[in-house]
């Protein structure tokens, strides 16, 4: 690795460190802590929720999976433009608004309000837990990668050493760092992305070029479904599209926004940064199995593809700003998902066993809880063997099984009820958690056809479920402060 890449590197960390102090001394109380204190631009926020779902995902891992399996995985990246929009306009408001009627820090707070029940929190609590260990893992491992480059270290050692940074500034300033640094690196990425996707298309020789020869080795890869199937296909831009209504890390965020009035153009500037961003999937992934197929390249992992391509192919310049920033970029956004899972813990957890916590107990064990965290998911990223784009797979199907109906469409339903709530909750996280084991340990073969998403499986149904169960039951009386966000 060239002196140039390091240096630039070197800076970038040291840089994302001083925004965690500077947010440390920002960070006085739990509400500082997990929602920011609400005082956040709708800019920063449109930045920060497309940089926090992408970033590693979509550096490293789309990348390699596009290498690995063709046009069929754009469809995990297309919808983002659906996506980001859905998320404004049918949560952003309504969660703003809960925070100012409600004391909302988390987003089992939000359904705790909505259906008035503590299972329903927990429940949440437990969805959003289990999928914070994949997306973790996805950041984790991404970090690994791009360290292991820039310094020319074992994976293991990178991901250690990520794991380090980010746990010294999410400890320190808990969201306002993570904001803040998802602010810096949105903006980062939309530009190196832009610039990268440029200089893949010129080394390929053009798209068409690049498609044609490698239709002559292998027609699947070109195809609409790739190596995949329709099944996976079709599952993954419907999961994809209408999951982000479950996104914890996004969802959040919308509690943050300091003047809800200019809510409206936080969609179009997430969409279409999220759009831009993912040039960098389609245009490295596909250059880099073209020069796998003319012998120009050999790769060790598809996770290797990004990398590999900076290294050999882009300025020193370009390259050093892609590393660091897609490895600052996977730390800030690891500190969302630290700081989300780090509240299921000390704030979400007891109180749905109906015991509240004070915000002293909440700061102080916060914190505890996001070292804690850090460590377990650098564990899961360096054990695991699961490629980068397959753990975050796993991460957001999960998220959008377990809570995209009950908060999604129980913000937006009036006839919702907290039996159909609970429901789908248990629905969501128990068979998402079923499948996934399924296919990992081999106990039930043919518990599905092949080539299809498991997560699609377990969204579908848990739709059913909250909306059958909420027209067989009874809806509760909801408060005029509820029923005033909902009509808004």
């Amino acid at each position: 690795m060239n002196a140039t890449i390091v240096t630039i590197a070197a800076i970038y960390f040291a840089g994302m460190i001083a925004i965690g102090l500077w947010a440390a001394r920002k960070t006085k109380t739990s509400e500082d802590y997990f929602v920011a204190g609400k005082g956040v631009g709708m800019w920063a926020i449109a930045l920060a929720t497309m940089s926090s779902a992408m970033s590693g995902f979509l550096f490293i891992g789309g990348p390699g999976i596009h290498y690995s399996f063709g046009m069929g995985t754009l469809m995990l990246t297309f919808p983002a433009a659906v996506s980001f929009a859905l998320a404004w306009y049918m949560l952003a408001k309504r969660m703003r608004l809960l925070a100012a009627v409600r004391p909302m820090m988390t987003v089992p707070d939000a359904i705790h309000a909505r259906y008035d029940s503590n299972l329903a929190r927990g429940l949440s609590a437990i969805a959003i837990l289990l999928g914070v260990v994949g997306y973790l893992a996805t950041q984790t491992l991404a970090m690994g990668v791009i360290l292991g480059q820039i310094f020319g270290i074992e994976l293991w050692m990178g991901v250690a050493l990520g794991v380090a940074i980010v746990a010294v500034y999410a400890t320190a300033g808990g969201m306002i760092a993570g904001i803040y640094t998802d602010v810096v690196q949105g903006g980062i990425m939309l530009l190196a992305a832009l610039i990268t996707a440029y200089l893949a298309i010129d080394v390929g020789g053009g798209l068409p070029n690049m498609t044609q020869v490698i239709a002559a080795n292998n027609p699947d890869w070109v195809s609409p479904w790739g190596g995949l199937g329709p099944g996976v296909v079709i599952g993954w831009y419907f999961v994809f599209s209408l999951g982000i209504l479950g996104q914890p890390q996004v969802a959040h965020k919308f509690y943050m926004i300091r003047e809800p009035r200019r809510m409206k153009w936080g969609a179009v500037v997430a969409a279409a940064a999220a759009m831009v961003t993912s040039l960098v999937w389609l245009s490295v992934g596909t250059v880099m199995r073209y020069l796998a197929d003319i012998g120009d390249i050999s790769l060790a992992s598809p996770d290797d593809a990004a990398p590999l391509f900076m290294l050999q192919y882009a300025p020193s310049l370009l390259a050093g700003v892609f590393f660091a920033g897609v490895a600052a970029a996977s730390m800030s956004t690891a500190d969302s998902f630290l700081n989300i899972g780090a509240a299921a813990f000390v704030r979400d957890l007891p109180m749905a066993f109906g015991r509240e916590t004070s915000a002293d107990f909440q700061f102080k064990w916060g914190r505890i809880f996001t070292v804690l965290l850090a460590v377990a998911s650098g564990l899961v990223a360096v054990f695991s063997g699961q490629l980068i784009a397959i753990l975050g797979i796993f991460g957001w199907g999960t998220f959008a099984a377990a809570l995209a109906p009950a908060l999604g469409l129980g913000l937006n339903w009036a006839r919702a009820t907290t039996a159909g709530a609970i429901a789908s909750l248990i629905v969501g996280v128990s068979l998402q958690l079923l499948l996934e084991l399924n296919n990992a340990m081999g106990w039930l073969p043919e518990l599905l056809p092949g080539h299809v998403y498991r997560a699609a499986v377990s969204f579908v149904a848990s739709f059913i479920v909250f909306i059958g169960v909420s027209f067989a039951t009874s809806p509760r009386n909801l408060p005029d402060d509820i029923k005033a966000v909902m009509n808004a």
